[in-house]
């Protein structure tokens, strides 16, 4: 019965983000999201936790999704999207199956948040994103009002929470940029429930000023 409900909560999950992908206005209001993520992509990518593939779709050419809900990652592959299903992990984003040196970019849109040690989850990803010779690290997370609005969200991160569990240097990885959108401000996170925080983190070896 239990796994009937996991199953079905799943297969839930997957028709609403399948809804929400394939509605056109929220296409046209997702693509401006987006397009400032792209700002920071260059080559072949990973789409970490890719949901129903609204960055995955416009990432360069060879890139990879890896997604924890099956029915997701059926509907993605039917699409011709290339994913493959994430590895579940209390302490750890998964990177299994992931050739080394075969990707740039790292994106984790809408993920850290649910995880209470999101903390040493981000510092896993980064140790592993080094030893894949992936070189830029970009992380999306609500504003205030956004990670309230969802029950599921369990640590607040903002630039605050980075610095105090000293997150701004880790792994061989430095932040480089970090802004908010709409609107570079952090207080519009606490009236607007689609405000969110960019991090970008890139590793030291590249030598960006």
């Amino acid at each position: 019965m239990q796994q009937d409900k996991e199953e079905e909560y799943g297969r839930a999950y997957a028709r609403t983000q399948i809804s929400r992908q394939r509605n056109l206005f929220r296409k046209f209001i997702k693509y401006f999201y987006v397009s400032r993520i792209l700002r920071y992509i260059v080559g072949p990518s990973i789409d970490l936790g890719c949901g129903a593939g609204q960055i995955l779709e416009r990432l360069p050419s060879g890139s990879l999704g890896i997604e924890i809900n099956p029915f997701l990652v059926d509907d993605l592959t039917q699409r011709g999207l290339r994913v493959i299903p994430a590895t579940e992990n209390q302490n750890r984003l998964s990177l299994e199956g992931v050739t080394p040196y075969e990707f740039n970019n790292l994106v984790l849109s809408h993920v850290l948040e649910h995880f209470n040690n999101a903390d040493q989850v981000l510092c896993n990803l980064l140790h592993d994103c080094a030893s894949l010779g992936i070189s830029t690290v970009i992380i999306v997370v609500p504003g205030k009002t956004g990670f309230d609005s969802d029950p599921t969200h369990k640590t607040f991160i903002d630039m605050d929470y980075l610095r105090t569990r000293k997150m701004i240097d880790c792994e061989g990885f430095r932040i480089f940029h970090h802004s908010y959108f709409p609107g570079n401000m952090r207080i519009i996170g606490k009236y607007f429930i689609y405000h969110e925080l960019m991090i970008v983190y890139r590793a030291a070896s590249r030598g960006d000023k």
